[in-house]
């Protein structure tokens, strides 16, 4: 039976000039996202799903790229809406 992991973004760069979903990944949510490598059921994950959002495909390409596969943006799978963030 498949297992399926939801892994959620690190830390962001909270930038008031452009909307929520447009935020990246800080410097420390890089290096959590790298240091989420090191987990040993990484290697069992077969498939990267992630949201449209910036910062959800940035911690997707970094899990990806490790195990050399590619991230499938699903647009319709999206967060909350924090638009009054």
């Amino acid at each position: 039976m498949p297992i399926a992991y939801y892994i959620t973004h690190p830390q962001v760069q909270i930038d008031t000039t452009i909307s929520v979903p447009d935020w990246s990944l800080s410097d420390v949510g890089r290096a959590r996202a790298h240091a989420m490598l090191e987990q040993p059921w990484i290697a069992s994950i077969a498939r990267v799903v992630s949201s449209g959002e910036r910062k959800a495909v940035e911690t997707a390409e970094v899990l990806a790229r490790h195990l050399d596969l590619a991230v499938q943006v699903r647009e319709r799978m999206h967060e909350n809406d924090r638009s009054s963030t």
